[in-house]
């Protein structure tokens, strides 16, 4: 997810340097910065709001320095100045300008601000740039013809404004941030983090009474850029946007609050079977061959689901408490191996273990940590995984083998994140999806690890290739390119399914649904070729 920073209130105490501030932004992992500009001068506020030359020279610097300049928060007379809007998007990248309501909030007012914000968005939209509409307290809570100023001004514009909601604003106002969010979910493209205690005092997002889990479920949702706002700095500014990162890095896998659907596909003819409703989070269906039943897993353990009689059953898994979605099933269905393990504080553990289909003791495969299990192969003597290993003293992500009995890890790729390893049915292949050509990709590699081929190569990022039991068709998870990095793969996000010819060929979209994360992360194919299993979510 990416996470930037408004500097109005960063610059009112730049330390050591607006630079070297910037910089220190950069390294707590901060992407984006929004800075102010206006295109004259604004007495008392030069460092808070940049003329516009000074932005000019600062700009280069700081894209130099990593950052990305996401949006500019505009002051000023827009259209006298749409040319020098259109430089800016041109020459920067940038490609939304926030503007913001008038004082005056009635309808004669409203009217002429659409007006003019129209033209400019009109003079504008050549260089691919938009105008984004941010909220103060004011407009949420005035009220015009039932909804608030904000919004009508939005419907006066006609879909030429986007909306960048401040949901501490919205807060303070008295209006439910999230029900606003989802309201004009089509129309926000950026999400504005203010917070307050309950003195009303601006405080660090996170620390106030702002429902921070549904706002980040929102802008993970639409995959929208988060930027983080205040005035106020108990710590100094680095300091407490440092713990604001924190928070904000710590909501990516929480999962409160999603209700799960087990679904049905039929890739012949697109129709959708909907199983069950739980009031859980399930993830990663594998449909079992021999029986009609399904193993997924919640809450760290994993589930038998019988689709003829519609139940579930918790299965024995042993001391494997704190099973994540990566689990394959043997060959002969024999066995099941899972991936067990959790974040003990030291970072994350995952192992791989062994355990009968039926329930029962299991057996540790790999003792080096964290390994992320994806194939089994199909005469049963090999497992695939993903592992993260430090080589030369950097942490590198890549496709292991191991026999299933134990024994020594095999390295089969190297150089960008590598992931979702998955034997080909005849064995000769490992499907795997990897990073080195920028975005996330779909590859395919003999099984020694030999002729690494690409397959997909789209702008989008890809994950999780499945190929059906016949060995002819592959699915494989689909996310939106600007909607997340290309080593994330985020639950709670507007996701696709799509289907290939083993070859490659026939790309194509076969679904599209909210998930991401859990909904395809193993194989789930039925015995007939035809059919797969997927879990999709709801916010609740």
């Amino acid at each position: 997810m990416r996470y930037g920073v408004n500097l109005w209130g960063v610059s009112a105490d730049w330390g050591a340097g607006v630079i070297e501030t910037l910089a220190g932004l950069k390294s707590l992992g901060y992407q984006c910065v929004e800075p102010c500009v206006s295109f004259e001068p604004i007495d008392g506020f030069e460092t808070r709001i940049w003329p516009y030359d000074t932005f000019r020279e600062l700009a280069p610097k700081i894209r130099e320095l990593g950052l990305d300049i996401v949006s500019i928060h505009i002051f000023g007379d827009l259209c006298s100045n749409t040319g020098r809007l259109r430089a800016l998007a041109e020459l920067y990248g940038v490609k939304q300008f926030v503007v913001k309501c008038p004082k005056e909030l009635d309808e004669l007012h409203l009217q002429q601000t659409a007006l003019n914000y129209m033209h400019a968005a009109d003079a504008i939209a050549g260089a691919g740039a938009r105008l984004l509409l941010h909220n103060e307290a004011a407009e949420i809570a005035s009220s015009i013809g039932g909804k608030s100023a904000y919004e009508y001004l939005l419907d006066l514009c006609l879909g030429k404004l986007d909306a960048q909601v401040d949901v501490g604003w919205a807060m303070f106002a008295g209006a439910d941030p999230k029900a606003l969010l989802w309201r004009n979910r089509d129309r926000v493209k950026s999400l504005h983090y203010k917070d307050f205690d309950a003195e009303k005092k601006e405080a660090v997002p996170g620390a106030g009474t702002l429902d921070i889990l549904s706002c980040y479920q929102f802008a993970r949702a639409m995959g929208i850029p988060q930027i983080v706002d205040q005035d106020h700095w108990n710590a100094g500014v680095l300091a407490d946007l440092g713990a604001v990162f924190g928070t904000l890095d710590d909501l990516r896998q929480r999962r409160d609050g999603s209700a799960s659907y087990l679904n049905i596909l039929d890739t012949a003819t697109g129709a959708v079977k909907t199983l069950r409703r739980f009031d859980r989070v399930i993830e990663a269906p594998n449909w079992l061959k021999s029986r009609n039943v399904m193993l997924y897993n919640s809450d760290g353990r994993i589930y038998e689901y019988d689709i003829d009689s519609d139940t579930e059953k918790l299965v024995d898994t042993g001391v494997c408490t704190a099973c994540n979605n990566d689990h394959v099933v043997a060959p002969d269905e024999s066995a099941f191996a899972v991936s067990h393990g959790g974040d003990t504080g030291e970072g994350y553990v995952s192992r791989v273990y062994v355990i009968p289909m039926g329930g029962g003791e299991a057996r540790l495969v790999t003792p080096n940590t964290p390994s992320f299990l994806h194939g089994w192969s199909p005469d049963g003597g090999e497992l695939a995984y993903c592992a993260f290993r430090e080589h030369q003293g950097k942490m590198e992500v890549d496709i292991y083998t191991i026999p299933a009995g134990g024994g020594e890890e095999k390295r089969l790729t190297c150089g960008g994140f590598n992931d979702g390893p998955e034997y080909s049915p005849d064995g000769k292949y490992i499907w795997f999806n990897s990073t080195r050509t920028g975005l996330m990709q779909i590859w395919r590699m003999r099984r020694d690890g030999s002729e690494q081929t690409l397959i997909t190569n789209n702008e989008r990022n890809n994950w999780f290739a499945h190929v059906s039991p016949d060995g002819k068709k592959v699915v494989y998870l689909s996310y939106r390119k600007g909607d997340l990095d290309a080593g994330e793969h985020l639950p709670n996000m507007f996701v696709e399914l799509w289907l290939m010819d083993a070859d490659g060929g026939n790309q194509h979209r076969i679904a599209s649904l909210f998930g991401g994360q859990g909904s395809i992360n193993v194989n789930s194919w039925s015995a007939d070729s035809r059919r797969l299993a997927f879990v999709s979510y709801e916010l609740l």
